[in-house]
């Protein structure tokens, strides 16, 4: 067995795995079924600095105060 047919069915059996982990992650019902929620969520994550949808605007919490607020939705 050569090193890249090796590569090849150990990236096979990582997409089962993955597939019966979520399989088993969307049913909720056992503890088993929420170890592999959380593990999905751990290994699913991007860093936030990899995050194209982060706001800086949210994460600085730089909203509205209640008075702009307040003027924005009157027209002012």
């Amino acid at each position: 067995m050569s090193g890249n047919s090796r590569g090849f069915m150990q990236s096979e059996f990582m997409g089962k795995l993955m597939v019966a982990m979520a399989a088993r992650s969307s049913r909720n019902r056992s503890l088993l079924d929420r170890l592999c929620r959380r593990a999905l969520n751990r290994l699913t994550a991007l860093p936030p600095e990899e995050d194209f949808m982060r706001d800086p605007l949210i994460d600085n919490d730089e909203g509205f105060d209640p008075e702009e607020l307040d003027r924005y939705q009157r027209g002012e």
